[in-house]
């Protein structure tokens, strides 16, 4: 087959599983009926990309994926059944050992996971960013900015969806999950923390698409316009997702977005008389300032009104940290198992926290990490961190090429995503893990070999 042929199939396959993710990607239940289509599209594309378009030298993504293999070899383990005797000795173990006796039960080999189920869940949940990261060994440099379309319109339809359900309502037409109805923006979501997280890493994108056109005046113009008019819209609709981390995140993605695009932003300056200059740098704040302000007072903003209608104190999420605290030490260094944070609270939840609401996760991604997966889970953890860390400072020192610019941003989606997973759970939907699988390949897309023709 032509190579050109190749290159083509490898981006139009990545392109429709993007879009099916987007569709069913939303939800972190693991027992919500799109999970089995978003992960069986992960393994068509796997084996459509192995039968037809043959690995290409991307030293990056592989570096990528030791991570994730680490990750789904804890698993693993963890899900190796264990003799009555050693399983009994694991630590936090001991309660459910005294249970099953009390019952009577005999003490079968059993994994060290608690819900074994959920364990193979947790596996089978990487799925969709193995695909990713399998699709980016595959692509063309060229195709980077495809990819990078894709998802700002991923984020400007999520967007635009919320909109649709704000005016609705809690008619539940418009949403795509069965989740409590709160007449929040949720979008191609469950959750209104992840699509405010989604809309946040928007604007870092359209940052970078501003910029794709530096070379043609009158093409950089319109890329830059549409930007604009993209970012006014995304930041217009942040506050209706009712999320307090969104509205921080959406500061953090706004200067991001303003860096990414600093050629474009200082070329327009150029192009005024120098007289004016400070004029139409005032008069930009100005607009900046005023867009913001609407934001926060728009009629539907519940992220601001949340701010000063609940106390932190009283939320679930502080109520929840001394419980959730007491369970990791109960069962390190070995963790309770992937997946088991559900049925494992039901056993420490305090009498004070019982509702009619129940915690699904712990909202709070770090510490339900070392809950489930113990020390090593934590030692991959920092491990992706430092990686992280090291490699962001490395990109933004680097000269402004075209693939250290894809690396910065992959290096700020990830910053979004990490601090919003210290509130939340958003790396447990496959459409946040897609854009933090992409996000991975883009920030070690420089370290590429040179071996593609233009």
């Amino acid at each position: 087959m032509p190579k050109i042929a190749t290159g083509r199939f490898a981006i139009v396959a990545y392109l429709l599983f993007l879009l099916m993710v987007a569709l069913t990607g939303g939800s972190s239940h693991y027992d919500a009926a799109s999970q089995p289509i978003v992960r069986l599209a992960a393994i068509l594309l796997i084996g459509a990309l192995t039968l037809r378009s043959p690995e290409r030298p991307a030293a990056g993504p592989l570096t990528a994926l030791w991570f994730l293999g680490a990750l789904a070899a804890l698993i693993l383990v963890q899900l190796v059944p264990l003799p009555p005797a050693w399983w009994a000795a694991m630590p936090g173990h001991g309660r459910y050992l005294a249970a099953a006796m009390a019952a009577g039960e005999s003490q079968p080999w059993r994994p060290l996971n608690l819900t074994p189920d959920r364990g193979w869940n947790a596996l089978f949940a990487l799925l969709p960013p193995a695909a990713t990261l399998f699709a980016a060994r595959r692509l063309r440099v060229r195709d980077q900015g495809t990819v990078l379309l894709a998802l700002i319109v991923i984020a400007l339809a999520s967007a635009g969806i919320g909109l649709a359900q704000v005016s609705a309502g809690e008619d539940d037409a418009l949403r795509f999950y069965a989740a409590p109805l709160t007449g929040s923006a949720v979008g191609l979501f469950a959750n209104r923390n992840h699509q405010a997280l989604l809309i946040a890493c928007g604007l870092p994108m359209l940052g970078l698409w501003a910029v794709r056109a530096r070379g043609d005046r009158s093409k950089g113009r319109i890329y830059a316009v549409l930007a604009l008019i993209g970012g006014i819209f995304l930041v217009l609709m942040i506050p209706t997702t009712g999320s307090r981390m969104g509205l921080a995140l959406a500061g953090l993605a706004l200067a991001s977005a303003a860096v990414l695009s600093w050629p474009v932003i200082t070329g327009g300056l150029a192009a005024v008389p120098q007289r004016h200059r400070r004029l139409a740098a005032g008069a930009g704040s100005i607009a900046a300032g005023a867009l913001i302000a609407v934001a926060l007072t728009f009629s539907r903003a519940d992220a601001v009104q949340r701010l000063f209608a609940i106390d932190p104190v009283e939320d679930a999420r502080v109520r929840l940290l001394r419980p959730l605290l007491g369970m990791i030490r109960s069962f390190l260094p070995f963790g309770s198992g992937f997946g088991s944070f559900d049925p494992v609270y039901r056993g420490f939840e305090p009498f004070g926290n019982l509702a009619v609401t129940f915690m699904n996760q712990a909202h709070d991604d770090y510490l339900q990490l070392i809950l489930e997966g113990g020390l090593p889970a934590f030692v991959l953890l920092l491990a992706f961190l430092g990686w992280w860390g090291w490699t962001t400072v490395r990109l933004w020192r680097t000269g402004g090429s075209e693939t250290a610019g894809f690396g910065r941003l992959g290096s700020i989606l990830l910053l979004l995503i990490l601090l919003a997973s210290l509130t939340d759970y958003p790396m447990r939907t496959p459409l946040v893990m897609v854009i933090a699988a992409q996000a991975g390949a883009w920030m070690l897309l420089p370290i590429r070999p040179h071996r593609e023709r233009a």
